[in-house]
């Protein structure tokens, strides 16, 4: 028998369903010679420092820095069930091979390596390589598998960002921690190998808006009319465009105005503008949130279950490029696309026969683990998206689609005039032929291309760009029908939108505005595509920053973080990005894990000392100590029990108002639904749970008829729960479930649940789950109901 092991249970699903295995067992699905089973994420874990030795529960600075000889793993609680169904299997005699079906990236060897280690497998080991979860595509894969020694280099990449960061994250945020705390400031300050660099970039740029100094100056804009038409030009000389003072501006218009001038120059340049590069996972989430405001989570989410229902290709890729041997198959993904706007382009690509994409989108040496995210070969189903789901698929297949298409053809004409010995300047393109552009909408009616930075375009290109002229010539006579003064201000640096963050992660904080050269530059960024995402919702989750609107902002608790470091070593984004280049030419297997690790450990022990031996400024730390108590605020019920000063403070979230404490996650991390009436305000700052006497949390219904109620903060550990009665007052506490015999899979106590019917009822694991993560021990009935 081969065991074929998956990242998670619909792909492990997708697997069998290809290989012809229909018998389900517990965990796993098995056919005539081939077992699936599957991981849920990871299930295998790095054990905490105490795991190594029971006194670095305790943070001591003079405990650090934490640096193991050798990393200790344990198969994670939340998923431990799967782990052993998956160890079982590995340790079955008639499993003979192994093929690691995990998702093919860096991730994926990480999660099927660990499992294989920690259940001291030894059987040979194949690797399946997929970018598309079609029966077609997962057939073709099993056909070509190869030896998993093959992915050395990426598994031991794999390894050593892990490793890196759980050395940076516990050493550095110990370290910086405990130095906050000599200064009497509360709270935990993590830190982390990427997180820590990407904050800075944030910090750095709300510094400069706030220091920005806006600068007024003045132009003059003049009216013009010759034989061929209308148009406006600006005042400029060899200095450039503006003026320092209105005065000096004014005595130019006052000149020109009412006199007649002529065209000196007409220049026309003929541009071909080439189709745009394919989408990875980064160019896709920074257009999503410039086109509809998704957030880099949201778009990976909507791109995974795409491709999980097969429809798009592996999106968590960093190429932008197709490999020639799918430059081959491509008619198949194309005709795949045939619905609705897609049609007409498709009938256009295929007029004359399916055309092979150029070397600008086909480049073998610039496709790595993945080619880039297109649609699958198998027919869109409408009717199975969601809107969203729809708009991603939009935006990549517009893109593949553009890449079929000629080069757009435009015209851009410049005109000088001069008047009174004042020259102006006049611009304006004309498309000549759409060419791509009749697939992806034009940059300025479709919220600007990803990877053009609006925020270098003055007032005045703004303003010319796009604008209609008349048919004129040199020599044409042009009177000035009006001039005027136009007074303007210098701009700050705009705040850093997810997606311009995301472009900014991409070269590691440089300003790369070529396509090309951000290409070359992407093995130095600040994390990878698939982990980009997690870092900035990280850094909103720990507190650091904040959304406002389409905005990222650094948080009082972000900057303060950022000043006390010390050490330049985390909060450069360049050192970063080295390390990043350095672990994929890991994967190559042009870099060893050793050496990296050694300097790893190396800069984590400077840093440690650097940290430790500098002094806090009392006051500037934790922001979270300079918010103002709003009146009528009610204390933390978990601060209270653990004597701290924490008070709720009311947040605006994608559901609703709800109330988190005002020491943040770090510190505390309560969160409660908001009271709607004083009866609920009253029951949630003053009532303790009646089974363990912790805090507990107040659950408004999501249903019309539910009730509310009160919750422990320890569930499900801990079940105590109250809830209100029809009046909105609160019952007395129910009875706690009956305990029964220790569940027969995790020796959990179980508890009685019913009666189901009359004189029946049944004994079940309280961390049974429904989504299969939990406890998956069968219920034991007692005098089970009957049909």
């Amino acid at each position: 028998m081969r065991l074929v092991i998956t990242e998670k249970p619909s792909m492990g699903r997708d697997v069998a369903a290809a290989l012809g295995a229909t018998r389900r067992g517990e965990g796993f699905i098995a056919g005539a010679s081939d077992i699936v089973t599957w991981c849920v994420g990871h299930l295998v874990e790095l054990d905490d420092p105490q795991g190594y030795d029971p006194r670095f529960e305790r943070w001591r600075l003079e405990d650090l820095p934490i640096l193991p000889d050798e990393f200790k793993y344990h198969a994670s609680e939340r998923t431990l069930d799967q782990f052993k169904v998956i160890s079982s299997l590995l340790g079955r005699e008639d499993v003979e091979s192994v093929v690691n079906a995990a998702d093919a990236g860096r991730e994926g060897e990480l999660i099927f390596d660990l499992v294989y280690a920690l259940a001291n497998c030894r059987k040979p080991v194949e690797r399946l390589w997929i970018s598309s979860l079609t029966r077609d595509a997962i057939l073709e894969g099993f056909g070509k598998l190869k030896s998993a020694e093959e992915y050395s280099g990426l598994r031991d990449s794999a390894h050593a960002r892990q490793r890196a960061d759980w050395l940076v994250g516990i050493n550095a945020t110990r370290a910086q921690t405990l130095r906050a705390r000599r200064a009497g400031h509360d709270g935990v300050y993590s830190l982390g190998r990427v997180q820590t660099p990407t904050l800075a970039l944030i910090v750095e740029r709300d510094r400069e808006i706030a220091e920005f100094v806006p600068v007024d100056y003045f132009e003059v804009v003049a009216d013009f009319r010759a034989p061929g038409g209308d148009y406006r030009g600006r005042w400029f000389n060899q200095k450039g465009s503006r003026f320092d003072k209105r005065e000096e501006a004014e005595t130019v218009a006052r000149k020109v105005e009412g006199k007649q001038g002529s065209v000196q120059k007409v220049e026309k340049k003929a541009v071909r503008e080439k189709p745009p590069l394919l989408h990875d996972l980064t160019s896709l989430q920074r257009a999503a949130n410039v086109r509809y405001g998704f957030t880099a989570t949201r778009t990976l989410e909507l791109a995974q279950a795409l491709y999980e229902k097969k429809f798009l290709t592996y999106p968590r890729t960093s190429s932008r490029h197709l490999s020639s041997d799918v430059n081959k198959e491509l008619e198949g993904h194309v005709r795949a696309a045939s619905i609705g706007p897609y049609v007409a382009f498709i009938e256009k690509i295929l007029a004359k026969g399916m055309p092979k994409l150029t070397s600008r989108h086909v480049d073998d040496k610039k496709v790595t683990d993945h080619h880039a995210v297109i649609p699958t070969k198998q027919k869109i189903d409408g009717a199975a998206l969601s809107p969203d789901e729809k708009r991603i698929y939009d935006l990549v297949a517009r893109r593949f689609l553009a890449a079929f298409f000629p080069d757009a053809e435009l015209e851009r004409t410049t005109i000088v005039t001069e008047a009174e010995g004042e020259r102006f300047i006049t611009r304006g393109t004309v498309v000549l032929k759409a060419g791509w552009r009749e697939v992806e909408p034009p940059a300025r009616d479709a919220a600007k291309r990803v990877g053009e930075d609006e925020s270098k375009k003055s007032a005045e290109e703004e303003d010319d760009e796009g604008a209609e002229l008349p048919a004129l010539k040199a020599q044409d006579p042009a009177d000035v029908l009006k001039a005027e003064a136009v007074a303007r201000k210098t701009k700050a640096p705009p705040r850093y939108s997810e997606s311009s963050l995301l472009g900014a992660m991409e070269t590691a904080g440089k300003k790369v505005e070529d396509e090309e050269l951000r290409l070359a530059m992407k093995d130095a960024g600040l994390g990878t595509p698939a982990t980009r995402a997690a870092i900035i919702e990280t850094l909103l989750k720990r507190e650091y920053v904040m959304r406002e609107k389409k905005s990222l902002v650094a948080t009082p608790k972000g900057i303060a973080l950022i000043r006390m470091l010390p050490s330049p070593l985390l909060k450069s984004a360049e050192l970063t990005g080295r390390w990043e280049q350095k672990l994929s030419r890991m994967s190559r297997r042009e870099y060893a894990l050793g050496d990296f690790m050694g300097e790893v450990r190396g800069m984590i022990t400077e840093l440690v000392a650097q940290i430790a031996s500098s002094e806090v400024e009392r006051g500037a730390g934790l922001a979270v100590r300079s918010v103002p108590r709003p009146e009528g605020a009610l204390d933390c019920p978990k601060c209270k029990l653990e004597n701290r000063a924490g008070f709720l403070v009311e947040r605006a979230g994608t559901s609703g108002k709800f109330l988190a404490c005002s020491l943040g996650r770090e510190a505390c991390g309560f969160l409660s639904d908001a009271p709607k009436n004083a009866k609920q305000r009253k029951a949630l700052s003053q009532t303790a749970c009646h089974t363990c006497g912790g805090a507990m949390r107040l659950r408004l219904p999501k249903e019309r008829g539910k009730r509310a109620f009160l919750s422990c903060l320890r569930y499900p550990d801990c079940r105590g729960a109250r809830w209100f009665d029809e009046k909105g007052a609160l019952e007395e506490p129910r009875a706690a479930p009956e305990t029964g015999p220790p569940c027969a899979v995790c020796q959990t106590p179980t508890l009685k649940r019913g009666p189901a019917t009359s004189g029946s009822y049944f004994w079940s694991c309280p961390k049974w789950r429904s989504d299969g993560t939990g406890c998956n021990a069968k219920p034991i009935w007692i005098n089970e109901p009957q049909g």
